[in-house]
């Protein structure tokens, strides 16, 4: 139990939003069986993932996982959910999204050495039900610097005009 937290790509295909897409994807082998049209609009898009002994088959692709890093969920919160946290929600992210959260990581980072701004202004903690620490400590600062690291991964090298980029996050 716990935050649990994904940062989750899936091809952008023409005339369909991102919740048609994942509607599409959660039901691709059904689709093969009855909407053979449809079907093949999506088929170059699935890709085929093995881990731990388990295989699948999914358009959706994990870009970022985070486990109970709830100044980084707060923020997705806060600026994309109209501040209304829920156990389990999705919202489209975009280049500009994650340019905003990587500016706070990188000050929070800076901060962290001369603190004359204290964390909690930049990235709060959020409290909740087995969120993890809400301590401004190694582990809070731990968090930002590998989503420093990772956000400036997918800001080099992610391609936003073929895929959405999004969160979703459960606990």
């Amino acid at each position: 139990m716990g935050l649990d937290m994904y940062l989750s790509s899936a091809p952008k295909i023409a005339g369909m939003s991102l919740d048609s897409v994942l509607e599409i994807g959660r039901n691709f082998d059904r689709l093969k069986q009855q909407q053979y049209e449809l079907y093949e609009i999506v088929k170059p898009h699935i890709k085929h993932f093995e881990e731990f002994g388990h295989s699948w088959d999914s358009i959706v692709e994990e870009v970022i996982y985070w486990r109970k890093a709830n100044q980084i969920h707060n923020w997705f919160v806060e600026n994309l959910h109209d501040g209304v946290d829920e156990p389990l929600f999705r919202e489209e992210v975009t280049k500009e999204n994650l340019q905003e959260l990587y500016k706070l990581c990188v000050k929070a980072l800076k901060h962290k050495t001369k603190p004359k701004i204290h964390p909690s202004s930049i990235l709060p903690t959020r409290p909740g039900c087995f969120f993890g620490s809400i301590s401004y400590d190694n582990f809070y600062y731990h968090v930002i610097n590998e989503t420093k690291t990772k956000l400036e991964d997918v800001l080099k090298n992610f391609d936003f005009d073929t895929h959405f980029l999004f969160y979703e996050c459960s606990w």
